[in-house]
């Protein structure tokens, strides 16, 4: 039968139907790319074509080798079709806010007949010279890279001091939203914190003041963990899980089992190869989970850090990143509605993607 569920910290709702995995043609895929490690002369990001994108923010880079050149590992390089405006007009975090309140805007931004220019910083962190789509075609070494440069970036941005929030993502597929192929992630970074992000922060302070200081997201973890039906995969230092309120079929989020708030495990080699192979064994999973389509499985990784500035303590976040496949187009009851309508219930999502047997090897 179906059911209402609700996120518990949020208070957002979802409906849980397995029924409606009976409908035909309900699930939304890609065709994929061809030709999986080989270099696309007309690719920009494969090594080699280094000249068809602008200049590099950032790289891991073999020893020897110079910016904008191949021998590159992973790569940072400017948005060419930006979300965001440049700006080099604002230099620091302090003036920034002062012009934004000179345009009467608060921050973060409410409904206004007023605006001003979306300041802001968008990347593109190119996760593999080579040619693949997936994190699953990619090697562990290729993939500790990857969050290795996610790390760096973050912190390279909190240390200028303009930002408040920065969002790293990850779109694979067209039926995710990827324009491009070959693996890559992007970044966003802006001035202020979305409401619904500040809402999650400000729910989570209200949790931490009613239960002694405790971290919702640990209460939470330590709940699943014992309940283990929504467990997909625990490691010493991780774990991912089915959302209870999942909104997408087979949504897993992926949590350090300690409170941290800022990936402060990517700077331990062990754990941040730990979280990285967990990783890939999780998109293999998803990927495996769904044999009955043709083609390639479309996903999104959303990563969800701390605010760099808020008025809640150090102590209240704790990081995640999101696996949203989409196995499904949002239809009219979703957009009139906001509640997403969810047609496998995560128990059962977990409950196969644990069966996947890995036998993937770099």
């Amino acid at each position: 039968m179906p059911e209402y569920r609700q996120n518990p910290l949020t208070g957002q709702a979802v409906i849980v139907s397995a029924e409606r995995s009976a409908r035909p043609h309900h699930f939304d895929i890609d065709a994929g790319d061809s030709g999986i490690g080989e270099k696309k002369l007309g690719c920009p990001f494969c090594e080699g074509n280094e000249h068809l994108t602008p200049g590099e923010i950032a790289a891991i880079r073999e020893s020897g080798t110079i910016a904008d050149q191949a021998g590159w590992r992973v790569r940072v390089i400017p948005n060419k079709y930006p979300a965001v405006c440049d700006y080099s007009e604002i230099p620091t975090f302090l003036e920034f806010h002062q012009y934004f309140n000179s345009c009467g805007l608060s921050i973060p931004l409410k409904l206004s007949d007023r605006s001003a220019p979306a300041f802001g910083e968008h990347e593109v962190l190119v996760d593999t010279p080579r040619h693949v789509v997936s994190v699953s075609e990619m090697t562990s070494e290729e993939t500790v890279n990857m969050f290795r440069m996610y790390r760096m970036r973050l912190l390279s941005l909190y240390s200028c001091g303009r930002w408040v929030y920065v969002q790293i993502f990850k779109n694979v597929g067209v039926a995710a939203g990827a324009s491009i192929p070959h693996s890559h992630s992007q970044l966003i970074a802006i001035p202020f914190v979305p409401l619904s992000n500040l809402e999650e922060i400000r729910r989570a302070a209200e949790f931490r003041d009613r239960k002694g200081g405790e971290c919702y997201w640990c209460n939470l973890l330590r709940n699943e963990i014992k309940n283990t039906s929504r467990v997909v995969e625990e490691t010493d230092s991780f774990v991912a899980i089915c959302p209870f309120a999942s909104r997408f079929a087979s949504e897993v989020e992926i949590y350090p089992k300690h409170h941290e708030a800022f990936l402060d495990s990517f700077d331990d080699e062990v754990k941040l190869r730990e979280f990285s192979d967990l990783v890939r064994r999780t998109v293999y999973r998803l990927e495996r989970v769904v044999f009955w389509i043709k083609g390639k499985l479309a996903y999104n990784f959303v990563f969800h850090v701390e605010p760099f500035v808020h008025d809640f303590g150090s102590d209240l976040f704790h990081w995640r990143l999101s696996i949203l496949p989409s196995l499904a187009r949002a239809a009219g009851f979703e957009w009139g509605t906001g509640l997403h309508i969810n047609p496998i219930p995560p128990e059962t999502a977990a409950e196969k993607l644990r069966e996947q047997v890995i036998d993937k090897t770099d």
